[in-house]
C-alpha cells in the first residue's frame, strides 16, 4: 500500500517557538485520519507543511512519494487544502470560483462540466449565478470544499471543515467526506474539535500535543487501549443526602474526573475496575446504583491531553 503522507523527524520553528517537534507521521493511502489536539498544538502547521504553504525547519515530508520542498508543483497537483485561510472570491459566483480555481490548478479536461457537477453534488446549483458574498456561511463552506475537489486530488486536507456551521450542513459534509473516501478512494486528513464527528468518520486517529504526536493508532485499537485503562461510570444515588460524599470523592487519587449531573446523578472517570470501584463506594457507605458507560473518543482525548496516562 502506498504512503499518502510520510513525515520524518519534522520540526517547524517560528522564531523561538517550536510549533512541531520532531514529528514522525505516516498515513496510508485511502484512509481517513482524524487529527486532534488543543488550539496551538500544531495541527494547522502540520497541514500547511504537507500542502507546501510553509516549509519545515528540518526533516523530510512526502506526499504520495513527492517531496514537498523539492517537488512542490507535483505535490500541489494531487493535494487540496480546506481551511479558514483558503479564501473564496466574494465578488465571483460559485461557478466562477470553481472555474477560476480549476484554471489556477491547471485543470484542462471537462472543467466546466466538472464545476457544474460539483455545484449539483453540493446543492449549490440554484446559487451558481449569485455572488459568493451573498451565500450563507454553510453554503460558503460547501463551496470551499467543492472548490478543493475541482482538480480531483488524491489527498484532501480538511482543517476544521465544519466549525461554526449548521447541523444539517455539517452532516452533509461528513457524508460527502465518507463518500469521497469510499467511492473515489481519496485519502483524507481531517482536524476537528468535535470528537464525535471524528469518531463517526475516521478509521485512524492522531492526537498532537505541544507539537508532538502523542497517540496514533486505528480508532478501534485506541479505544480498546483506553478501555483497559479508564472506566466511565454513571452513578444514581438513592437520595441526595449522599451527594456530599460523592463530591468528596474528587479528592481521591483514583478519581480522575467527577461531573455532577443532578442532585442524585454523577459521572465519574476512574482507572479502577468496576469491582474495585464498587468496593470504594461500599467503604464510603454510599448507597447507589451505577453502570459502566462506553468510552468515547472525547474521553480518550481528555485523558491524553491532560497527561493522565
Amino acid at each position: 500500500m502506498e504512503k499518502a503522507i510520510e513525515m520524518k523527524n519534522v520540526t517547524r520553528k517560528f522564531g523561538d517557538v517550536i510549533a512541531l517537534n520532531n514529528i514522525n507521521f505516516t498515513v496510508d493511502e485511502q484512509k481517513i485520519v482524524g487529527l486532534l489536539g488543543p488550539n496551538g498544538a500544531g495541527k494547522s502547521t502540520l497541514m500547511k507543511i504537507i500542502s507546501t504553504l510553509i516549509l519545515p525547519s528540518s526533516g523530510s515530508v512526502k506526499a504520495f512519494g513527492y517531496d514537498v520542498v523539492k517537488e512542490k508543483d507535483k505535490v500541489r497537483k494531487i493535494i487540496s487544502l480546506v481551511s479558514d485561510y483558503t479564501v473564496l472570491e466574494d465578488e465571483l459566483t460559485p461557478y466562477e470560483n470553481l472555474i477560476l480555481f480549476g484554471k489556477i490548478s491547471n485543470v484542462r479536461d471537462d472543467l466546466k462540466s466538472r464545476a457544474i457537477e460539483l455545484l449539483e453534488d453540493f446543492g449549490l446549483s440554484i446559487y451558481k449565478n449569485r455572488l459568493t458574498k451573498n451565500l450563507s456561511s454553510g453554503n460558503k463552506q460547501k463551496l470551499n470544499i467543492a472548490r478543493s475537489l475541482i482538480k480531483n486530488p488524491k489527498l484532501l486536507l480538511l482543517d476544521e471543515p465544519t466549525i461554526a456551521i449548521d447541523v444539517e450542513t455539517s452532516r452533509f459534509i461528513r457524508e460527502y467526506i465518507l463518500d469521497e473516501n469510499i467511492k473515489n478512494k481519496k485519502t483524507i486528513l481531517i482536524s476537528s474539535h468535535y470528537m464525535w464527528e471524528v469518531e463517526q468518520i475516521a478509521s485512524e486517529v492522531a492526537i498532537i500535543v505541544d507539537g508532538k504526536i502523542v497517540e496514533y493508532d486505528k480508532m478501534i485499537n485506541l479505544m480498546k487501549k483506553f478501555e483497559d485503562k479508564l472506566s466511565i461510570i454513571e452513578i444514581e444515588l438513592e437520595s441526595q443526602e449522599y451527594l456530599k460524599d460523592i463530591e468528596e470523592l474528587k479528592n481521591n487519587e483514583n478519581i480522575l474526573g467527577l461531573k455532577i449531573i443532578s442532585s442524585t446523578t454523577a459521572i465519574i472517570e476512574t482507572p479502577l475496575k468496576i469491582n474495585e470501584f464498587e468496593k470504594l463506594l461500599k467503604d464510603k457507605n454510599i448507597k447507589c446504583s451505577f453502570r459502566q458507560m462506553k468510552i468515547s473518543l472525547e474521553d480518550v482525548y481528555s485523558s491524553v491531553t491532560k497527561g493522565r496516562f
